[in-house]
């Protein structure tokens, strides 16, 4: 039960296929037969959708009281780095991140530099890494390495349909990281 289990599914996988079909109910039961809740992430992609909701990005916070408030900027991580410091910290357990309607966002744009990270080896870890910002590695404590690779422990699972008007094409670039399955 829970991610004591095995997965018999891909890392890096999209179901695909008419509105309706049940794409997003079959991923919902297949995370919770594979994984514990808390480590589900769900996000929904839309046209307006960017790299900076997905990935994070600074925003201003209020601190202090009174003569001494002031708006301080803190980095505030999208659902991408949330799930993937969960499972950078507990290699132990296993994680997941369910994007619904990946392609009614433009994909390329909100993967940005993390896109390359999604070709993954044997083991299922990214096989390049990525250079973080400084930012970034700060949040993710990264002390011990410079580049940021995707753990095998973190699987990225996509519902897109493919009938709808008003979705943007994927590169095959991008398509080639992804395990097809129609539904």
């Amino acid at each position: 039960e829970g991610s004591e289990t095995n997965i018999p599914h891909p890392r890096n996988r999209i179901l695909f296929g008419a509105p309706g079909t049940g794409k997003s109910y079959v991923l919902k039961q297949q995370a919770e037969e594979y994984f514990y809740p808390e480590n589900v992430e769900r996000v929904t992609f839309h046209p307006e959708y960017s790299y900076f909701d997905f990935v994070g990005s600074y925003k201003p916070k209020m601190e202090g009281k009174g003569e001494e408030e002031r708006i301080k900027y803190r980095f505030v991580p999208g659902p991408f780095i949330r799930i993937l410091k969960a499972a950078m910290a507990h290699p132990e357990q296993k994680y997941l991140l369910v994007i619904e309607e990946i392609n009614r966002a433009r994909v390329a744009a909100v993967f940005g530099d993390i896109f390359q990270l999604l070709d993954r080896d044997e083991d299922g870890v990214s096989e390049y890494g990525i250079s973080p910002s400084e930012e970034l590695k700060a949040h993710l404590e990264m002390e011990d390495t410079d580049k940021l690779q995707i753990p095998a422990n973190l699987y990225i699972w996509a519902t897109m349909n493919s009938a709808d008007q008003g979705v943007y094409p994927m590169d095959t670039a991008f398509k080639r990281r992804w395990n097809f399955e129609y539904r």
